[in-house]
């Protein structure tokens, strides 16, 4: 509607003040007359109803979706057309207001000017209406492109937390297959705590992010699965700075790392050790480290791995460049995955 009554006040004015132009024009050149008000509301009118059609042709036919020179032919077509139909009106009218006074004589030379004193202002019309159709049009396509964007990254997104689930579950099921037949009871007790990590994962199935008091809630759950299998080999410490709580990262991207930890390192290690996990706000970034014991062999194990490949790109299609993961060795016997990623309580 804001557009609509734009595009009439600017018809109104624009035609307005073409028509008191050439009224100006006739009265500095023959003298004032009233009639010269007819002639402008006759004008205006006219030139109103003709460009008016104009614009509901283009649109109805798509003119601005042919070829250059196609369009140019038409659009052409269309002035002339629309300036012919201008001198029809304003021909007689002169005969009629002036040959009182004036002798009034057509010669080729005045139908030619008075022709091109039509198309002018037509033409004028006809550019500023194509310039804003484009301008509209190419909003629109950035716009149809944003959502489909948009969309791409969501079905990403999706297809990675779908790929996580699963590699999550098949390493759970593997600590509680190793229970069974050696402490029944200890089974029992692990199948219940993945009962309710597999409730928290499906709950935040349909979640981009989720606070990082629900995400260590899930880790806890995880680490305490994971001491029926390893006993007094895994221990874990959380320093959590309280400013974090309720920072919204993507869900089971700690846990990846966490679980990472344990694979790489806790597994391979005869004595053991312990996971560490700090979190802490700088500025307007939060610093996250999980910290385990284990060697890291080459500075490209990040690209190895589902897990942590897709904790990478889950990252990127949230953040952008903002957020990254990194792995490094801490010492001989530590390694540390960092992860950098923008403060935001809600996203």
């Amino acid at each position: 509607m804001r557009r609509k009554r734009l595009y009439w006040t600017l018809q109104l004015l624009g035609w307005f003040a073409w028509a008191l132009n050439e009224a100006l024009l006739y009265t500095n050149q023959y003298g004032w007359k009233w009639a010269w008000l007819f002639s402008s509301l006759a004008n205006i009118t006219l030139a109103i109803f003709l460009t008016h059609q104009y614009r509901r042709i283009t649109k109805r036919y798509r003119w601005q979706d042919l070829n250059l020179w196609r369009m140019l032919q038409y659009n052409l077509l269309a002035l002339v057309s629309m300036a012919l139909l201008l001198m029809a009106l304003n021909i007689p009218l002169d005969y009629l207001f002036l040959q009182e006074t004036y002798d009034v004589s057509l010669s080729p030379f005045i139908v030619i000017q008075i022709f091109f004193n039509f198309v002018k202002p037509l033409a004028i019309w006809a550019l500023i209406y194509f310039f804003f159709q484009y301008s509209n049009k190419r909003l629109e396509m950035e716009r149809e492109n944003d959502q489909l964007e948009r969309a791409i990254l969501e079905t990403e997104g999706k297809v990675l937390r779908a790929q996580m689930n699963p590699h999550f579950v098949f390493n759970a099921l593997n600590s509680v297959r190793a229970l069974i037949t050696e402490d029944p009871q200890k089974a029992k007790k692990g199948i219940n705590q993945l009962s309710k990590l597999l409730r928290s994962s499906l709950l935040t199935e349909r979640k981009k992010t989720i606070a990082l008091s629900e995400e260590l809630d899930t880790i806890v759950d995880y680490l305490s699965l994971e001491k029926i299998r390893y006993e007094d080999r895994l221990d874990w410490k959380l320093t959590i700075d309280p400013a974090c709580q309720k920072a919204q990262i993507p869900p089971m991207l700690l846990q990846t790392l966490v679980e990472n930890g344990i694979k790489h390192g806790i597994s391979h290690s005869v004595k053991g050790g312990c996971i560490e996990l700090t979190a802490e706000k700088k500025d307007q970034m939060m610093l996250i480290t999980v910290t385990n014991p284990g060697h890291l062999k080459t500075n490209k194990e990040l690209s190895h791995g589902v897990g942590l490949v897709n904790s990478q790109n889950r990252l990127y299609l949230l953040y952008g460049k903002t957020a990254q993961i990194e792995l490094q060795p801490l010492n001989k016997n530590q390694v540390c995955a960092t992860v950098t990623l923008p403060y935001l309580e809600e996203i």
